[in-house]
This record gives C-alpha cells, structure tokens and sequence, in this order.
C-alpha cells in the first residue's frame, strides 16, 4: 500500500485505491464494492493497517490488513 492513495466512496459503496507515480495515478482499483455500505472516512493508521468508517445506521470502524503478497 506504500505509495497508494485510498479513497471511499458513499454513493458507490466502495473503495478504490490509487497507485501513484509522482503527481500522476498509473492505475486504478476498486475494492470492496457493495461489501461495507457507505465508506466515509479512510485513514491510515499509526500501526501500518488502513482503517475505513462506513456511514451507516450500524455504522462500523473496519481495520484492513494488508495480504501477505510483497509490493508492487
């Protein structure tokens, strides 16, 4: 996730992660779709793991664990 930009989104439902290349994005992912509901905020943790707030009435504080595949 090192070099990534993460964003949520509420009305899509999902998240989508941003590989970067300098000031340009070279790719472009979306993850997530229709699994959490509304993602509200995305923020990266002092721990090293991504944490999402979905913005639902059973709203959730979800942490992401990153897989254990090396960088790309």
């Amino acid at each position: 996730w090192r070099g990534n930009l993460f964003v949520g989104s509420l009305k899509f439902r999902l998240l989508v992660r941003l590989e970067l290349d300098g000031d340009k994005v070279v790719h472009e992912e979306r993850l997530l779709k229709d699994r959490l509901g509304r993602i509200r905020d995305v923020r990266n943790g002092p721990d090293g793991y991504l944490y999402l707030l979905t913005d639902e009435p059973d709203g959730k504080l979800v942490r992401l664990e990153p897989s254990n595949q090396p960088d790309r």
